[in-house]
């Protein structure tokens, strides 16, 4: 009973510690300098999409009116939750994993060092989780589901999930690597990509070579995210989050 109960212990102990060394915190090591507090506390802050708008690549695309929603970066980093599609063969669905993790990389440091977890048990949940499904409702090969807040002069921002379809003629445990070919992986990682851009709290962009066109460009040389891309989202982290752009 004592060995149990020692054991016990000694678990909590390496159970506590790694979570406080994997939190997210800003000034923390491997994770972001801790920003001007009034940078986090835009609520109530109005600002000119005449100054804004202009040199921020596709910004101000969808509406020159709008609010600054995003994650505070107050948050240090961001950590990215991956597991397997069960629907998929494995080693098909590792091959699949692999390279939506290619995509979710591609923002890494724009602004946030982001950390992948692809353990099937984690001692915390991530702050996004990636979900496989074999179709959506309204037939679009990816989702995200972000929400957000105002909380006094914060904006309270969380993603659900981003959800990525393998279409149902690839979605079965007949699946092998051989069958996976060049144009299908290179639409796994755009698509991870582009939603993993608006879990960051980019819209559209209005340029098909842009990874956040609302469509998936044709050549699978251009479904990388583009320098406008990162302009855009290091332009987005530069303005007060809650900010009211008018």
């Amino acid at each position: 009973m004592r060995f149990l109960i020692w054991l016990g212990l000694f678990a909590s102990i390496v159970a506590a510690t790694v979570w406080y060394a994997t939190r997210d915190e800003c000034g923390r090591s491997g994770a972001l300098s801790c920003p001007d507090v009034a940078l986090e506390e835009g609520v109530g802050t109005t600002l000119d999409a005449h100054e804004e708008c202009p040199g921020s690549g596709y910004l101000c695309a969808e509406s020159r009116r709008f609010q600054v929603a995003r994650w505070p970066l107050d948050k240090g980093r961001l950590k990215v939750r991956i597991t397997l599609p069960d629907f998929v063969n494995k080693i098909a669905a590792e091959k699949i994993r692999r390279v939506a993790i290619e995509g979710i990389r591609e923002w890494d440091g724009h602004p946030f060092p982001i950390t992948i977890d692809t353990s099937e048990i984690s001692l915390r949940s991530g702050d996004i989780g990636v979900l496989w499904t074999q179709g959506l409702f309204n037939s679009a090969i990816g989702l995200e589901r972000a929400d957000w807040k105002e909380d006094g002069k914060r904006i309270d921002y969380s993603v659900n999930a981003i959800t990525i379809v393998i279409p149902p003629e690839m979605a079965t445990e007949n699946l092998m690597p051989g069958d996976l070919d060049g144009d299908f992986l290179s639409q796994m990682k755009a698509v991870t990509a582009h939603e993993m851009g608006h879990a960051l709290g980019l819209r559209h962009s209005d340029s098909p070579y842009d990874i956040m066109y609302p469509t998936l460009n044709p050549n699978p040389a251009l479904r990388t995210v583009s320098n406008r891309d990162i302009l855009t989202v290091d332009t987005l982290y530069t303005l007060p989050n809650g900010a009211q752009i008018e």
